[in-house]
């Protein structure tokens, strides 16, 4: 039983982001050509920007969340002459943790020329 709910679960989740990644890339591909500065009045500061060999900028976005799923126990009793006999059962308690990182590389210009991302959770703002 606590199989068949981490298992439902986790599809679910599976099935839900397909949807979202080719969501979110449709958003990333938007910002091509666009000025990073356009880009940061809208998602607000980078967490982090570097220059790259080829005289770039890029520019790192990052979100993480967590969740724990609920704990449930059940609980069976039985009596067998004068002894009452109990087995409980604990399922749930799992956490998942969910996180995006996405970059953008600009020209010296400000004009973003790509964009990359990797995680589990990466959806459209």
């Amino acid at each position: 039983m606590k199989f068949v709910i981490v298992a439902a679960s986790l599809l679910s989740l599976l099935i839900s982001g397909c949807a979202t990644t080719a969501n979110y890339e449709t958003v990333l591909n938007s910002w091509k050509g666009q000025n990073i500065n356009d880009l940061i009045n809208v998602w607000g500061y980078p967490i982090n920007s570097y220059k790259i060999p080829n005289g770039n900028m890029v520019y790192v976005y990052s979100s993480y969340e967590s969740y724990t799923t609920p704990t449930n126990t059940t609980s069976t009793y039985s009596l067998h002459g004068n002894t009452i006999y109990g087995r409980s059962n604990t399922y749930g308690g799992q956490t998942m943790n969910f996180w995006c990182n996405t970059f953008f590389e600009a020209k010296e210009s400000g004009q973003i020329v790509t964009w990359r991302w990797e995680g589990n959770n990466c959806k459209t703002r």
